[in-house]
């Protein structure tokens, strides 16, 4: 008989950017940063960066990962005085901040950690200061300061959402569902009409659902137990090469035509993961594939169930543990905003997406993987971990090849 389950990419680990900043006397105010079944905080978009990451991402635990944008929020004169003990001191807290965030919107989390926390040392009552050095923390994957410098701005500035938000995604990354669930609560509760609001309600129930539940070692080799919690489904040898059509984009607002190689090269990445045991080739008839794939602009046609999606959407067909045929769908825009992505929020769109079609029907809880709760985190890179390789080459281990003259002609 056959089924077929769906498996959709929803928000999780949290990117919700910090508005905050700092106002050094006689100056203007400085902006800062405030990170698919469990969601987390939504991330707004900065100006793509140009910097290449072809290296492996850094082993680090995981920890999800906001970005710095520009709304200001000023401190007073009189807390200004005390936030710098020495009155000279004002121009480099001012130029250490700036650089900070600088670094962070580039995605240079430790360099920004070490100008922030020279930043916190000459300024200590600074929430913004303390809330961006969280951020740094959080991207440089030291989860246990950020939480640390997350506690610390809501101490010298209760209300401070954003803060509040990060904290959320902080306990999230490291399992405790709990303390996150509590901390969501908290910003819903203190921010009932924010735009995240629905997202915030739907992370919140995702975790309600989860509590209890064994999830994989965020810390381990791979996540094989998270993706095969509702049953092993694989593409059988005798299938190989799949198929795959691109259905043209050319009328979707935001497509490009290079997509089309970016989708195929996430194909070939995953295929050379799985050990060779997986093979693809494109065809131009739809008729003739295995695997379908699309474009959009329209975040609503990659949602399920009113909960707000994010890059994609992937579906399969399955008989037994055989999955007999795919569709996946990627959306061309920032799910939040106009705009468009870059290549590298588009290579991790693919990367993730195509990882559900092959058989990976779940997620990583390390914010680090390719097929984290989202991909919509500068945690992310828009390469496979190890960790990412090492589950693909677990879920295809079993596979058995035919000799080649009994594999079966397509």
């Amino acid at each position: 008989m056959l089924w077929a389950l769906f498996s959709n990419s929803l928000l999780t680990a949290t990117a919700l950017l910090i508005a905050t900043s700092l106002l050094i006397a006689g100056g203007s105010g400085l902006p800062v940063g405030a990170a698919d079944h469990v969601a987390s905080a939504p991330n707004k978009t900065v100006e793509p960066t140009t910097e290449k990451k072809t290296q492996e991402p850094p082993e680090v635990s995981p920890s999800p990962t906001p970005k710095p944008i520009a709304k200001e929020k000023l401190e007073s004169d009189e807390e200004l005085s005390k936030n710098a003990p020495v009155k000279d001191s004002e121009q480099t807290v001012r130029q250490l901040f700036a650089e900070g965030v600088d670094l962070l919107k580039k995605n240079r989390a430790y360099e920004a950690r070490e100008c922030l926390e020279k930043a916190a040392y000459l300024a200590p009552r600074s929430a913004g200061i303390h809330c961006n050095l969280g951020l740094a923390y959080q991207n440089s994957g030291n989860i246990n300061k950020a939480i640390g410098e997350f506690e610390t701005a809501l101490k010298l500035s209760s209300s401070m959402p954003e803060a509040t938000l990060n904290l959320a995604g902080c306990y999230q990354s490291v399992g405790d569902n709990e303390n996150a669930i509590n901390w969501y609560g908290k910003y819903l509760e203190e921010n009932p009409k924010s735009v995240q609001a629905k997202q915030v309600e739907d992370i919140m129930e995702a975790l309600k659902k989860s509590l209890g539940k064994a999830e994989s070692d965020p810390h381990g080799p791979d996540y094989y137990s998270s993706i095969t919690k509702e049953g092993v489904y694989k593409w059988a040898s005798e299938r190989m090469p799949l198929r795959i059509y691109i259905e043209p984009g050319l009328d979707v607002m935001g497509y490009f035509a290079r997509f089309d190689d970016v989708l195929m090269n996430a194909f070939n990445e995953w295929s050379r993961a799985s050990g060779g045991n997986i093979s693809v080739t494109r065809v131009n008839n739809p008729n003739q594939a295995d695997i379908f794939c699309s474009w959009t602009s329209n975040p609503q046609e990659v949602t399920v169930s009113g909960t707000q999606g994010e890059r994609g959407s992937a579906r399969i067909i399955a008989k037994g543990n055989n999955i007999l045929r795919a569709t996946l769908k990627i959306l061309t825009k920032p799910f939040l905003e106009d705009g468009y992505l870059s290549d590298d929020d588009m290579k991790k769109a693919c990367l993730h997406e195509v990882g559900h079609v092959l058989g990976l029907q779940g997620h990583s809880n390390n914010n680090h993987d390719v097929m984290f709760f989202t991909v919509d985190t500068s945690t992310v890179w828009p390469v496979l971990t190890k960790r990412d390789k090492a589950t693909m080459s677990r879920l295809y281990a079993r596979f058995v090849k035919k000799p080649e003259s009994a594999a079966a002609s397509k």
